[in-house]
């Protein structure tokens, strides 16, 4: 759809600071690319129809949008000016796949002069940029595709929702930059880089810290005064913090001393924003989307009755088919253990491989969800993984765009290699065509002088030869004769043949009419027959009488001079024809050789046979033509074929569109559905968002409206997005708006469950993950008794009696069990003393173990302590993390402390009882709490002290409950 937009005032161009460098770095890529701003206001004045023209949602502008110009090769962004009077050409880059879809669902045609200028100090007084005219045209035509697409228009609650979202997306991004503003620096004296092969082009650099203090690992850091040089920690070792840049940093760049400063990205912000923004302008890919968030209205599921590729159990299966039949938005609650990844893949490969049916983007908070269900899926889906590699599980690697980018150009390299080596001939075929041509025009001559010597020497035996001369060219003319007839009569004996033949293939129907003209095409046919036979014998005679003849000439003219001398010029000739013509083949034979390989050349139809060197220069000649344009062809591709290889030989992102294009599924974090470019303007079929319980709605808003349906899949009795008071509290006014809160707190899993009909909600319950002593006191204290334990297993621990343990601390003096305030939280010494020797227990008997702590403080002293046992520090940092950190994993033995021991029976966020769910249900074999359990059980928190009252009664009834100093010397007793 096109919207033209007529402009009388010029518009006026500056190049941006860094427009310059920008197309420098990728002109060596991109040939096609402008060489500065006149190019680029040469290009756009020469489109008389107008210039196409699109709006992007971007934070780095006041006006919120940037603006696009599209010309046949390259599109050019561009930021309006403070003033309103002209455009900042921020960068160039080349018009891909993506750009022409774009264009393709809509864009505004915008007809005006163009102006460069060099600086926006020389934009003319009073100078209008059009901007507001251009953004409400732009704004119309979104409605119309909003109204063609059939999406409702938005009502009032729609409105007042997405401004809430904007409201806290704004609040939370300025406590991000705040709390960044607090954090220390961390200066460097040296860098060197990362030799670790890696199939992304960013950069990764070793910084040596100096001043004892390093940043922490993941966090997100720059260097100084380098806004461009931004990464991830990595690694922290000993002073040395290895950084993962977003994009390649030249080392020649890179400073050798300076300072690492803490930094927030933007790119979340930005994404949940435009994710709002296209939900305002009606432009999400589900057209009811709204209305199931806001309204709850619904479509009715489809009944489809679809075989998974793998057993589900009845849960499963019934959720399976319903994802198959959603029209717009159902939910799957699937609480721990239930096979929520195992229903998730079978749906995904359904939906994938299933006629008229179209790509998955699989998509949750966290990357270890993605990867969970990308290795559950089965190998005839093409999976896609988007993301940074380094956040990545090794098993989701090989799916990794990079990855799949570097693989295809190995192929492509090898198959384009051995291709060219079948091309290396074509540059020798061309010299030997050019050969060839010289040699066909020497044997051309030499056949001209040999006519001529021959017409000579048969005037000069002409001449002397009398009455015996003109027999022979009596008899050479009779001959000739005889073959004319011989050949006007051998075709008509041929046609008789063809007609009697097709006569014979039908039906008699005239009966004796029919016969009758059989049988006088039979008699006309013996009688050709007999006729050629006698044209043959005279012929025959006729040539006896010639070769007696021309002996007879040559009698009388041999001892003529005149004769002789002739006939020695004549044979000469004919030697040297003969020579050409040898001379001739050998260089055509040269030449298909030369060709062999990459086309198949059928030998020249010519003969080194006395006497046929005009028939050899007939077909030399006809070789010669018809291989000319071919040559020419075959060149052309090598070229073309030689210079493509060049180029996928370097950068590897000229694949990335063709490879999401053709996934069956791709899969992404829900700010990563849409933060990189392969993928932002993606339109998928359905998208399948893990853990959703846990996803802030402005989150998962990013990849809803990418899809035209969409299946949720979590447990509202686990974790909500954000539960911190001290978050809420620090967003100010923004906090205490109830709408923002909600927003905050609750997550759209949650939302939808209460509110959405039963027919579009679908709970597993067969859990098959936890011990059944643990999993019956989850399912009754959470889950209203409805999961069913599917599996038993045989307990086998040296340690403790019962699957489900508790190791009660209030047996230590009250001084050494207490909790003490620490930065970013609540740390307890003795808990973390005990935690850290269980899980030396257990590591060194070859567990799969994961210790889980409330309190980032008291991770950082678990951490600290563990590493004096486990030096490996990579599985000390994945093994140990907060409860969130562990939502959606599983391991054998889960040590879990909870941390709080003080007189007034104060627990904190532990009143969320959900953290307790998610703690207690990642245990496959062992569970095993750490706690006071005196204080505990007397919390200020009615709810927490119930749930802990409870757990007490199932421990005494089903577990074993321990005594810390007890625990301490049966550890003693174990140890090695």
């Amino acid at each position: 759809m096109l919207k033209t937009v007529d402009l009388r005032a010029p518009i006026f161009l500056v190049p941006g600071r860094k427009l310059h460098e920008g197309i420098v770095k990728q002109r060596k890529d991109h040939p096609a690319l402008p060489r500065g701003l006149d190019e680029i206001v040469t290009d756009l004045s020469a489109r008389g129809d107008g210039v196409p023209v699109t709006f992007t949602p971007w934070e780095g502008s006041d006006t919120g949008f940037s603006l696009q110009l599209h010309t046949d090769a390259y599109v050019v962004k561009l930021g309006l000016s403070r003033r309103g009077d002209a455009y900042h050409v921020n960068w160039a880059a080349p018009l891909r796949l993506r750009e022409h879809d774009k264009l393709a669902r809509g864009c505004l045609l915008v007809r005006t002069v163009w102006r460069p200028v060099p600086e926006i100090r020389q934009v003319p007084q009073g100078a209008d940029a059009g901007w507001n005219g251009m953004l409400q045209a732009w704004h119309k035509l979104q409605s119309e595709l909003g109204d063609s697409a059939g999406t409702p228009e938005l009502e009032t609650q729609h409105t007042r929702f997405l401004d809430a979202l904007d409201r806290l997306n704004d609040a939370v991004h300025r406590l991000s930059v705040d709390n960044a503003g607090r954090l220390p620096t961390f200066p460097y004296r040296a860098v060197e880089p990362v030799g670790e092969r890696r199939y992304s082009a960013a950069g990764m650099y070793r910084f040596h810290i100096v001043g004892g203090v390093t940043p922490e690992r993941n966090a997100f850091v720059q260097v100084r005064g380098e806004p461009d040089q931004r990464g991830h920690v990595t690694r922290v070792t000993d002073g040395k913090v290895t950084v993962r840049f977003d994009r390649q940093v030249d080392w020649e760049r890179l400073a050798q001393q300076g300072e690492l400063m803490p930094t927030v990205t933007d790119v979340a912000y930005a994404k949940r924003r435009e994710a709002i923004a296209l939900l305002r302008a009606r432009q999400a890919r589900n057209s009811s989307l709204l209305d199931v968030l806001v309204d709850h209205h619904v479509q009715p599921i489809d009944t489809v009755r679809a075989e998974p590729g793998e057993e589900l159990d009845p849960d499963q299966l019934a959720a399976f088919r319903k994802s198959l039949g959603v029209r717009d938005l159902m939910v799957v609650l699937g609480p721990p253990g239930t096979g929520k990844t195992r229903a998730i893949s079978q749906m995904a490969r359904a939906h994938a491989l299933g006629a008229g049916r179209g790509s998955v983007l699989i998509a949750s908070h966290t990357n270890r969800a993605v990867d969970n269900v990308l290795a559950k899926l089965p190998r005839d889906v093409l999976v896609v993984r988007m993301g940074n590699e380094s956040k990545i599980d090794p098993d989701a690697r090989p799916f990794l765009l990079e990855r799949w980018a570097a693989d295809l150009r190995d192929e492509l390299i090898a198959a384009t290699g051995s291709t060219l080596g079948r091309y290396a001939g074509v540059p020798h075929a061309r010299e030997w065509h050019i050969e060839l041509e010289r040699r066909i025009a020497k044997l051309t001559e030499a056949l001209a002088t040999e006519h001529e010597l021959r017409a000579e020497w048969t005037a000069h035996r002409r001449a002397t030869g009398g009455q015996a001369q003109q027999n022979v060219e009596r008899l050479a003319a009779r001959i000739a004769e005889l073959e004319r007839t011989a050949i006007g009569v051998r075709r008509k004996a041929e046609r008789l043949g063809l007609r009697m033949a097709r006569a014979g293939r039908r039906l008699p129907v005239l009966g004796l009419l029919t016969d009758a003209v059989a049988r006088s095409r039979q008699r006309r046919l013996a009688a050709a027959g007999a006729r050629l036979t006698a044209l043959s014998e005279e012929a025959s005679t006729t040539q006896q009488a010639l070769s007696q003849a021309e002996a007879e000439v040559e009698r009388v003219t041999r001892g003529v001079p005149a004769v002789r001398d002739a006939r020695a010029r004549l044979d000469q000739a004919v030697r040297e024809g003969e020579q050409r013509r040898d001379e001739a083949l050998t260089a055509a034979s040269a030449l298909a050789r030369a060709l062999g390989p990459v086309l198949p050349v059928p030998p020249v139809d010519g003969t080194a046979e006395p006497g046929a060197t005009g028939q050899a220069l007939d077909a030399l000649s006809t070789f010669h033509a018809r291989l000319g344009p071919q040559l020419q062809l075959l060149a052309a591709r090598a070229a073309v074929l030689a210079d493509w290889r060049e180029d996928i030989a370097g950068d590897t992102e000229q694949l990335h569109p063709e490879l999401i294009r053709y996934a069956d599924v791709v899969g992404a974090t829900c700010i990563g559905a849409a933060s990189r470019a392969e993928i932002a303007d993606e339109e998928f079929d359905l998208v399948i968002i893990d853990e959703a319980g846990q996803i802030a709605t402005a989150d998962v808003l990013v990849p809803l409206v990418r899809a035209r349906r969409a299946v949720l899949v979590g447990d509202h009795r686990q974790l909500p997005p954000i539960v911190e008071h001290e978050v809420l509290a620090s967003l100010g006014e923004a906090g205490r708006d109830p709408e923002v809160r909600a927003l905050l707190q609750r997550s759209t899993l949650e939302n939808l469950v209460g509110a959405l009909p039963g027919s579009h909600v679908d709970m597993l319950t067969q859990q098959r993950r936890m011990p059944r002593t643990v999993a019956d006191f989850v399912s009754e204290a959470f889950y209203g008794g409805k999961l069913q334990t599917m599996v038993t297993r045989v307990h086998d621990d040296g340690v403790f009696a019962s699957p489900l343990a508790f190791v009660d601390t209030s047996d230590l003096p009250e001084a050494k069990r207490r909790e003490r305030r620490a930065e970013q939280g609540t740390e307890n010494s003795a808990e973390a003393h005990l935690l850290c020797r269980l899980a030396t227990h257990y590591h060194t008997r070859g567990k799969e173990w994961a210790l889980i702590v409330p309190y980032a403080a008291q991770r950082r002293l678990v951490v600290s302590r563990l590493q004096e046992h486990i030096p490996d520090q990579d599985i000390v940092e994945s093994g140990v993390g907060t409860v969130d950190s562990f939502q959606g994993g599983e391991r054998d033995v889960i040590l879990y402390g909870f941390t709080r021991s003080n007189p007034a029976a104060r627990v904190g966020f532990l009143d969320e009882l959900r953290r307790a769910n998610v703690a207690f249900t990642r245990a496959k074999q062992q569970l095993v709490l750490v706690g006071d359990l005196e204080m505990l059980s007397r919390a200020q928190d009615p709810g927490f002290r119930e749930l802990v009252g409870r757990l007490h009664e199932h421990v005494l009834a089903d577990g074993d409950l321990r005594r810390s100093t007890d625990i301490w010397h049966r550890l003693g007793e174990l140890a090695p």
